[in-house]
């Protein structure tokens, strides 16, 4: 009658939008047996005077909960919830930046004839360890540059996208 969450491997795409101002695509993909979700990510920093720096960042989350919440329409509705881990890369006139974080995905995924899923997530996360132009941060606390900042410890994504279950 209902419908499982679909096992095996995966792939797809999705846009991003995050704080602080950047657009994103990705790819997103799941290999049989193993419980992690993965994606690889161009991003493009955003400024008020266009696009401010690119860059590369790829995770991994593992879904700990994944709840069936019911029907919609004809697909199956979905819950997803679960920790995660980030690594970015950053690169733009006089600006680098490479870090690790942990981020935490809450996502509503439908399936759709049983192998499509569109899904719509949101991922705070926190920045744990930087090294770039602005020296050596933890926690968005880089002492030889500008101090603590909220911007620099702290990251929010939203996300939307597809994926085929094969």
């Amino acid at each position: 009658m209902y419908a499982d969450y679909p096992n095996g491997a995966a792939a797809g795409l999705f846009l991003r939008f995050s704080f602080p101002s950047q657009a994103s695509l990705g790819v997103t993909g799941k290999i049989d047996n193993f419980p992690l979700m993965f994606s690889g990510i161009l991003n493009i920093g955003i400024s008020t005077k266009g696009w401010a720096w690119f860059g590369l960042s790829a995770n991994a989350d593992w879904w700990a909960l994944k709840y069936r919440i019911g029907k919609a329409g004809e697909s199956d509705a979905w819950l997803y919830f679960g920790p995660g881990a980030e690594a970015v890369a950053e690169f733009g006139n006089n600006y680098w930046n490479l870090g690790l974080g942990f981020r935490l995905p809450l996502g509503v995924s439908f399936i759709v004839d049983r192998d499509w899923e569109i899904f719509l997530q949101i991922s705070p996360g926190l920045n744990v360890i930087a090294i770039g132009s602005d020296g050596f941060g933890t926690f968005g606390w880089y002492p030889s540059h500008t101090g603590w900042t909220f911007a620099k410890f702290f990251r929010f994504s939203g996300d939307f996208g597809f994926r085929y279950w094969f």
